[in-house]
């Protein structure tokens, strides 16, 4: 029997539904399969081939720069003993194997301005379950007084394999699930129907879904698709010209006559083929012109003008975007790196309420509340920069008054599980060490 969806179910599928657009065209812009830079009308299919060309993918590079910036090496907790992470939030960190999916949570966030994250009841071993969701199937309406906390949220997905379209309805009290079969849109109405067997109630108090949202709620490359859709323009021109170009276009000009003796039309395309056999006869008056060849350097200074432009304003690196860009002054790849590095800190901030949200949900659903407190609960984040390690050995013997554990952190830039490991390999050796150097003790009186 058909349920009609309460008023504010619909609503938020209508959000929903209004929000795709968007996220596909920036999906499109990261796959490299931007829109056609702009043509003839009723450009042929070879024409069309050379707009295929001439999108160059920079916005993929741009989310990669900033990614790969944004590693999480682990958590503190509340419990005693977590100064170099805590071991339970590492368990259930590599139960989800979140390394990864860490990843791709910033990587949606980058693409789409936001990306999500869903807490599930805890697994046959025991360890919740956190799910990487697609923007474009999450809709969450937050506290107008405090936009962290979700008052209720919703999925929406098709299962093509089962024919079978599904709604999610999360509250702090209720999981309702609704489904209907997929003859109409995923975003009609009307038709679905609610199940009972699968709906359940919500132990923990709160939604159990975890958004993070990038500055402006804008993916990275969102505000410069101009730029992109100018790179891709002048790509096309040069592609164009370098290909009808190619080979120098010859004519004779002179007075020749149409007609040959017995009163036919002479055909002088014929007569005047070009092939490596071919021997032109021509009167002694006539003129052969041949065309010059164009100079692209101009549309190619243009299209590496337009990249520059692009990794001003993304602030990311142009040995990203170009190999030249790694040919460029130390001073200048220093100032531009340091860019980056910026941008990154500001994304750290800005997710760390959210990794927090996500681990407190892992550890409520194991009923840990020690270590669910947000108040005692942080993510430990590699550095953004990262130093060689010249430089870190540099560094590490100027700085020998600085602490062990402080030392191998910030100046090694080593995870909280490698200084961990470290110093129980540095006490085993103290131990050792004072063994081969202790006296040798004889029986007998002095």
């Amino acid at each position: 029997m058909a349920t009609d969806l309460t008023s504010r179910q619909q609503y938020m599928v209508r959000d929903l539904a209004g929000d795709q657009h968007k996220y596909n065209m920036l999906e499109r812009y990261y796959e490299g399969d931007a829109p056609l830079p702009e043509g003839a009308e009723g450009a042929s299919v070879a024409y069309r081939r050379f707009q295929k060309k001439a999108r160059l993918n920079v916005a993929q590079l741009a989310v990669a720069a900033l990614r790969e910036r944004l590693i999480i090496a682990g958590f503190r907790t509340g419990a005693d003993g977590d100064e170099n992470g805590d071991l339970q939030a590492r368990r259930l960190w590599k139960a989800n194997n979140l390394d990864v999916g860490a990843a791709d949570i910033h990587n949606n966030a980058f693409i789409f301005g936001e990306a999500y994250a869903i807490v599930g009841p805890p697994n046959a071993f025991g360890f919740p379950v956190v799910t990487v969701e697609d923007p474009r199937q999450i809709e969450v309406k937050t506290d107008p007084m405090d936009p962290r906390i979700i008052l209720d949220a919703i999925k929406l997905w098709r299962d093509e394999h089962d024919g079978v379209d599904y709604l999610y309805y999360y509250t702090p009290e209720r999981v309702e699930v609704y489904v209907k079969d997929t003859s109409k849109s995923l975003y009609t109405l009307e038709g679905w129907i609610w199940r009972e067997d699968l709906s359940a109630d919500n132990p923990l108090g709160e939604v159990p879904v975890v958004k993070f949202e990038n500055i402006d709620e804008k993916g990275e490359f969102e505000p410069y698709l101009d730029i992109i859709d100018r790179i891709n323009h002048m790509i096309l021109q040069r592609i164009i010209i370098a290909t009808t170009q190619a080979f120098k276009q010859r004519a004779i000009k002179g007075d020749f006559p149409t007609h040959d003796p017995d009163g036919n039309e002479i055909d002088f395309n014929g007569l005047f083929t070009a092939s490596p056999g071919s021997l032109w006869m021509i009167p002694e008056n006539a003129d052969i012109w041949e065309s010059g060849q164009t100079d692209l350097q101009g549309i190619l200074s243009a299209v590496r003008a337009d990249i520059q432009d692009f990794a001003a304003v993304t602030r990311t690196p142009m040995h990203y975007l170009t190999p030249e860009g790694a040919n460029g002054s130390a001073e200048g790849a220093a100032l531009a790196r340091e860019g980056l590095v910026f941008k990154a800190e500001d994304r750290i901030a800005r997710f760390n309420s959210s990794w927090t949200k996500l681990m407190s949900l892992m550890f409520r659903w194991i009923g840990d509340e020690e270590r669910a407190n947000l108040l005692d609960l942080e993510p430990i984040w590699k550095p953004a920069e990262r130093y060689s390690l010249a430089e870190r050995a540099d560094a590490n013997s100027k700085f020998q008054d600085i602490p062990f554990n402080s030392r191998m952190t910030l100046i090694g830039q080593f995870s909280p599980a490698e200084v961990a490991q470290m110093e129980v390999e540095r006490a085993g050796e103290v131990i050792l060490q004072n063994v081969l150097t202790a006296p040798e003790t004889t029986g007998g009186n002095p």
